[in-house]
């Protein structure tokens, strides 16, 4: 079973390869050994809405980064991977949580591409309209804010990026790179 698993992690990892370093999204594998990662750290640079309580008044605003955990449990594939918003304030979306839990608009499917599943997740960020749930949303105040001002094309979907895919030979340069770096570059020295 735990041979099972790690072919899945490292054919995961393979694919989430061809979506790193995109112009929407980076990504740092935080747990496991690679090419097994068990959680990654997501940076995504995409326009989404944040609510935010502040002197009585409450807002929606956007914001253009958010980082993200997606945590791959010993469970998995046979459950979703998790999804934790860990920017604050926390995106405001009728798929996610106030606390910052990811409600996909699919239930999960253990043949489902991790890939797959975390650029539906960044669509679901652009308030895509076919992935917002309105019949049992995680979020009800943001779903009611969402139905107020759908028809507002300004507003929706907040984001045109396209999720674009890096080709074989990047996917693989990013890989050697990443598991046998040719240089570390001390950032807070230069």
């Amino acid at each position: 079973m735990a041979e099972d698993r790690n072919v899945r992690l490292e054919r995961d990892y393979r694919e989430m390869l061809k979506i790193q370093d995109r112009p929407y999204l980076s990504w740092v594998a935080s747990k496991g050994e690679l090419p097994y990662a068990e959680e990654y750290l997501l940076t995504v640079k995409v326009r989404t809405y944040v609510f935010s309580a502040k002197q009585r008044v409450c807002r929606v605003g956007a914001v253009h980064r958010c980082t993200v955990r997606v945590t791959l449990w010993d469970s998995y594939p046979q459950v979703a991977p998790y999804v934790k918003m860990l920017s604050l304030p926390p995106v405001f979306h009728p798929n996610w949580f106030s606390k910052g839990t990811y409600c996909p608009p699919q239930p999960w499917h253990k043949e489902d591409s991790l890939k797959d599943y975390v650029k539906q997740l960044i669509r679901t960020l652009q308030y895509e309209p076919s992935l917002i749930e309105t019949e049992a949303p995680a979020n009800y105040k943001a779903l009611d804010w969402y139905l107020k001002h759908r028809g507002n094309t300004e507003l929706f979907p907040c984001d045109g990026t396209q999720l674009t895919e890096n080709d074989a030979d990047t996917a693989a340069e990013i890989d050697r790179i990443a598991r046998f770096p040719e240089e570390i570059v001390d950032q807070w020295t230069v």
